[in-house]
Formats: structure tokens, sequence, C-alpha cells
């Protein structure tokens, strides 16, 4: 079959990646950057087995749902994916993901699916992870190559002082440059990570009226050149230590938003005991802690632990305990839990961990999940002991696929 270097498509609907699809020569072809009903001429980039992959090199019918996206590096920079789509359509696209997504895999009626909870769709981010090879940047889409940026149009504007800030000085010895901000308390780290000697205090003279932490990180050992080890952000009452390794969700704001719809589900009292899984720094436990009796909080990871103890001390919060574990093999060392909250890596729960927590027998969990698959995986699982009421679809990313959920299941009553 020979294949002409330009080829003329109708785009019928996109993936779920964001790709527009449409057909060429009997086979799928994914176009990037493309909408339902565009006529384009596209250029083949792969050609694999079942599907091709392709760019487009010109729109003769463009969408109404088509926007010009505010960041000049759109088309180079891999940050983004759907910021050529209007902010209403890429809730739509969102929502439409999740259902599709819960019918396929777990068979889930569509009306379980609620209107998707959004968030600003620019300078949202409170992290931004910079790539430093003779210039300073993000990676292109599919490649190690550096776009260089002056601002990114999705992190908050603190970072972007730093990043144009950083533009103009001398990064010698340097591979990756990570930028904390945080909303409520304006304070912003930057992390050096380096393989090398590097003048520390050209870069404390430079940057210390910009951020309040500075941090060589060197391998696994960190250094504090000026500031502190960490900021503090605040998330609704509570105030938060965030470390240089620590997990925090990257959209304050959405961070919050998210937090309400775990306590609107969770359905808190005081006589409530929670176990709250996979709680990392446990922002989530310490949210809930004011209208429950107990909460405990499991996690794999030693520093995060270390933080959650050290933000229960911060509020004065003594009805929360955290431990250092697996989480498939400590749940079923736990008696009387009312309610349970999992908030699981990408992966979801493991086969072992779904079987103890069965076993516990809680009225109530409340899952929170960034993938849809495998929550869509682990509710089919789930669903002889437990009924899924609904899924709330939150908007933490906005301009990029990436869409968080909340869902509330309910212990079956036996008959």
């Amino acid at each position: 079959m020979v294949i002409k270097l330009e080829n003329k498509v109708t785009i019928n609907r996109i993936d779920h990646f964001g790709r527009g699809i449409s057909t060429l020569y009997n086979k799928t072809v994914f176009v990037e950057n493309a909408l339902p009903t565009e006529e384009v001429k596209i250029n083949i980039t792969n050609n694999k087995k079942n599907y091709f992959e392709a760019n487009v090199c010109e729109y003769l019918k463009k969408s109404n749902d088509r926007v010009e996206p505010l960041c000049p590096y759109f088309e180079l920079c891999g940050g983004c994916n759907i910021m050529h789509m209007n902010y209403d359509k890429q809730l739509s696209f969102k929502r439409n993901k999740v259902i599709e997504i819960m019918d396929k895999f777990a068979k889930i009626n569509s009306e379980k699916i609620k209107e998707i909870v959004k968030t600003d769709e620019f300078y949202y981010r409170n992290k931004i992870t910079l790539q430093v090879s003779k210039k300073i940047g993000l990676y292109k889409k599919s490649s190690y190559e550096i776009v260089n940026i002056d601002k990114c149009y999705i992190c908050n504007e603190s970072i972007n002082k730093i990043i144009k800030k950083l533009n103009d000085l001398k990064l010698e010895n340097i591979n990756q440059i990570i930028i904390r901000s945080s909303l409520k308390t304006n304070e912003v780290m930057i992390v050096f990570c380096i393989y090398n000697k590097i003048d520390e205090k050209y870069l404390v003279d430079n940057l210390k009226s910009l951020a309040t932490s500075i941090v060589k990180r060197y391998k696994n050992d960190e250094k504090v050149l000026y500031g502190k080890s960490y900021i503090t952000e605040k998330i609704g009452d509570y105030s938060f230590i965030i470390s240089a390794d620590s997990f925090f969700q990257v959209n304050t704001l959405g961070m919050e938003k998210l937090y309400d719809v775990v306590k609107k589900y969770l359905e808190p009292n005081k006589n409530m005991s929670v176990l709250d899984l996979y709680c990392g720094t446990g922002t989530i436990g310490i949210y809930i802690s004011d209208s429950v009796k107990e909460v405990s909080g499991v996690e794999i990871n030693k520093s995060a632990v270390k933080d959650a103890i050290k933000n229960a001390d911060l509020n004065d919060i003594n009805n929360i305990k955290f431990v250092c574990s697996d989480v498939k093999d400590v749940i079923k060392k736990y008696k009387n839990i009312d309610a349970v909250i999992v908030d699981p890596p990408r992966a979801g729960l493991s086969k072992e961990a779904i079987e103890n927590l069965i076993n516990l027998n809680a009225s109530k969990i409340v899952y929170v999940s960034c993938d849809a698959v495998t929550l869509a995986r682990d509710i089919n699982i789930l669903k002889d002991f437990y009924d899924l009421i609904e899924i709330t679809p939150v908007d933490m990313f906005p301009d990029t696929y990436h869409i968080e959920c909340v869902s509330i299941l309910k212990l079956k009553v036996l008959k």
C-alpha cells in the first residue's frame, strides 16, 4: 500500500487522550490537535499495524469548539493536551470520558456520574519541574528535547516570576529545577537538582528576593541554601507542610473542592471512626478530622508519614494517628471502622487490598481516583459487596486530558 504524504480526513470523535479520530486506508487514524467535525489535511507520523498516528498540516474546516491556545508553546510542549478546546467543551469531554469508561469496564449507568466540578482554567498549578541542559524548559511532546519557556500558562504567577529570572542566570551542573509555591501563604521553594558543584552564593543572591526557600539536591542528599526546608499552605482552616519531595495536589483551589466532595460523601459524625488509606501527608484525614471521632492514616512512604505527623502537630489535632506500612498488609489489623477513604496511586487497589477491604465490612468507602479505568475495575470487583451510589468528577487539571474522580460506595444490605 502506498501512503500519500498528505491525506484529507474528517474528524468523527476524540479519544480519551484528546486526539481526533478518523479513518484512512481502512485503518483508524489518531490526529493530534484535531476536534470533531473538523476537516483537515494530515501527515502520517507513525504507521502501526492496526492504526496510524498523524499531525495536522492544514485545517480546511474548523470546529466551533476550537479556541486559540493562550500558550505560545502549546504545539511544542508536552504539558497540555487540550488547550485548543474551549473550557466548557473540555468539561463535557472529561465527563463523557468518565461515563464511557464506567460503562465499558463496570456497566455503570451514566446517571450515576454527576456534573463535573470545575476550577480555574489557567494559572492553577503550584508546582513545576523544569529540565535543564544549556537552556531551561519542558520536554517537547514524545521527546527529551527541551522547549525553552519564559512562562507557563497553567502555573501561578509566583512560579512564572522565577522562570523569567532563571532564564537570565548561568545554570551550570544542574539537571532539573523544581519550583513549588503556596497560594494562601505566598511562600515559594526552589529545588536545584545537581550533578556537580554549583555556585550556591550566586544562586541565592539572585533568587532570594523571589523565594522563601532554596534547596540543593545531590542524589539523595539535600542541603538548605536559604530559608527553611519546607513551605506551608492552607487548605480550608488547616495548614500543611510541603517539603521538597512531598506529594501535594498541584491545584490548590481544586484540592479544596475535591476534599469538600470527599467530606460530603463521607457524611461525617462525631461517632465515626475513619480509615484513611494511601494518606500521603495526611491532608484528607486532617481536613475531615474535626467532624469525626477518629482517623487512622496508612501510608508506605516514610517521608510522607513524617510530614503527616508534623501536619497533625501543626494543626493541634489529637484524634488522628499515622502508620507507615503497605496498605494491603495493615487493613486487616483494624476493627470497628465505620468508613474508609482510599486515594491510591494510578494503578488502583491491589487484589489483596480489596479482599482485606471487603473483610473490614465498613459501611461506606469514599474512593478518590486519578485514573478512571482502574477506578472502574475496582468498583466492578467490589460490586458484590458495595453499591456504587455516585461519582463526581473534579477538574483538577484543566487544559489536560486528566480527570480526578470521587466515588461513594455503600455496603450492601443483606436480605
